[in-house]
């Protein structure tokens, strides 16, 4: 019983991974690793007449591939689990845009993954070519802001589809693909703060069932890594805010008048940063409203500043969501100079500020909110009436 036992000990261990494609003109294919620290062990072979190959690895936990045909061509992306046999078809001409894989469930989830974001690269590509061709058209500034919301709804489409892949299936080894994906060299799909518990999540399946894969142990180093930075930025902000004056804010409102954060001294203020784009700003204007129409005459006001570049966007969400406290937007996006003076990077984030123009709290919510709301004025009373 040994023999049997050993053998299959061995085959299990073994990757084989194989093809037939279309075309081959005795062109070279390559197969290289893809490690936690870069690019791996490289190993080639000519195609046969027939167009097929065939590598054999030996591995101890799965492991990404990428698979190219022909020097400079684009490759494909696989991972192998010990013991797969992995059948790539498709064109040698055309490998990225023409191959299917069989025999591994992550490499079909990998190609679904890296074909998509291909196709948002190249939406993204066609806005930035079309926008060159209007660059002299006298009607410019309109189609900008029209391709702008296009380049912007292209970059959604492709977050959200990254997050419900992720929160799909926990667990796949793809995620790791998921999370690192990338529009260009600088800028990740997933860069949001909020964007951080998927990685979270990730990490919590993975690390339990991969502990002994390398990629799977560098995600949880950077995951630990990236918390204690979270932490540290966090303490930061605070106590840079907490007790300090308000730093003005002077930002024009529909209408084009400057509206300085200042001219609302003496009462309780919300400044709220939100924008037209982000759903989880709109969801709480309800909120928002009710605190409003709850404390005004006590002398509560919400001093709303929109991080957009659209402001035929930011007014339509103002009168969609019946917004009918102080509203002011720049239009400079994300370059807007509120951004550095009130340190955030996410939507949306809040700061309450008391009668004596003090920041007493930041992105409190809710019940919370309503509280350190309420007790600012009765602290105002109790001082008035002594």
């Amino acid at each position: 019983m040994t023999i049997p036992l050993l053998i299959y000990s061995c085959n299990n261990n073994k990757v084989v991974i194989k093809g037939e494609l279309e075309n081959p003109k005795g062109t070279y294919v390559y197969l290289q690793e893809l490690t936690a620290d870069g690019m791996g062990k490289l190993d080639s072979m000519v195609l046969s007449k027939s167009g097929s190959f065939k590598f054999k690895k030996e591995v101890t936990s799965p492991m990404f591939y990428t698979l190219s045909v022909g020097k400079g061509t684009k490759h494909i992306t696989l991972l192998a689990k010990p013991g797969e046999r992995i059948k790539i078809y498709g064109s040698a001409e055309n490998l990225f845009k023409s191959y299917q894989v069989e025999g591994s469930f992550e490499s079909r989830n990998v190609q679904l993954l890296t074909q998509h974001l291909d196709k948002t690269k190249n939406c993204l590509d066609s806005l930035v070519n079309v926008y060159r061709q209007f660059l002299t058209n006298k009607n410019i500034a309109n189609i900008r802001v029209i391709l702008s919301n296009n380049y912007q709804n292209c970059i959604d489409e492709q977050r959200q589809f990254s997050i419900a892949f992720i929160k799909k299936d926990p667990g796949s080894l793809s995620n790791l693909l998921a999370l690192y994906q990338r529009l260009d060299s600088a800028t990740y799909v997933l860069d949001k703060e909020d964007d951080f518990k998927y990685f979270l999540s990730v990490d919590s399946a993975l690390y339990k069932k991969y502990k002994e894969s390398p990629q799977v142990a560098a995600l949880h180093a950077n995951i630990q890594q990236l918390k204690d930075q979270k932490q540290t930025i966090q303490m930061q902000r605070l106590l840079s805010v907490m007790g300090a004056p308000a730093p003005e804010i002077s930002l024009p409102n529909a209408k084009g008048d400057t509206v300085r954060l200042s001219s609302l001294k003496g009462k309780v203020i919300l400044v709220y940063f939100w924008a037209s784009w982000n759903p989880e700003s709109r969801k709480e204007s309800a909120e928002l409203t009710t605190l409003y129409n709850k404390y005004k005459s006590k002398g509560f006001e919400i001093y709303q500043a929109a991080i957009d570049k659209n402001k035929e966007a930011w007014q339509k969400a103002v009168k969609e969501d019946g917004l009918r406290w102080t509203q002011v937007c720049d239009g400079k996006y994300w370059q807007s100079p509120v951004v550095n003076l009130y340190n955030f990077d996410k939507l949306p984030t809040s700061f309450l500020i008391d009668q004596g123009y003090t920041i007493v709290s930041r992105d409190l919510k809710g019940e919370e909110l309503d509280t350190k709301i309420s007790s600012l004025f009765e602290a105002k009373s109790s001082t008035t009436g002594k």
